[in-house]
């Protein structure tokens, strides 16, 4: 079991090194928000980062997101969560400020209750919306559901900005 989480431990990092060499003069935008879920817990908070790849293909970026979900009790069990999510995002729409995108990755999630723990993988679909606040900042809406890993369906509302 330890060597399948170093396994995925060696592969974000081979992700975000590669996601750090090939950010030059390419716009990258840093932020968070408020998580909404229907698994257990159901809140929680976001830290999001986008990186334009308009190099390789149009209207395209690559976003990577940590969540972490305020821990609740339920029935005398305790429930922890956190996640991370490598998404591809492609902008099929775009109307006076609000860009609408498609989105389709990777899920991790660490989950750690009363009765079990472990890390589950999966894969992510959903679709999202920016609207830009000005030159330096846009908010965004994202709706997604993880599929084959820890299975559920998430709400997320947040704040951009550009470096």
């Amino acid at each position: 079991m330890k060597t399948q989480h170093l396994k995925y431990f060696f592969a974000i990092i081979i992700f975000c090194s590669f996601f750090t060499f090939c950010s030059f003069a390419q716009p990258i935008t840093i932020g968070g928000g408020l998580i909404l879920e229907t698994g257990r817990p159901p809140f929680g908070l976001q830290v999001k980062g986008t990186y334009d790849t308009e190099f390789l293909f149009k209207k395209s970026r690559l976003s990577a997101d940590f969540g972490f979900m305020f821990p609740q009790t339920v029935n005398l069990r305790d429930y922890n969560r956190a996640f991370l999510n490598i998404d591809a995002n492609y902008d099929f729409y775009s109307i006076n400020g609000f860009n609408f995108y498609a989105l389709a990755g990777l899920n991790f999630t660490y989950y750690n209750s009363s009765v079990s723990k472990g890390l589950l993988p999966g894969l992510t679909a959903g679709a999202g919306v920016y609207y830009d606040l000005g030159d330096k900042m846009k908010a965004y809406s994202e709706i997604k559901n993880t599929f084959f890993g820890y299975g559920e369906a998430a709400l997320t509302l947040g704040v951009l900005f550009n470096i």
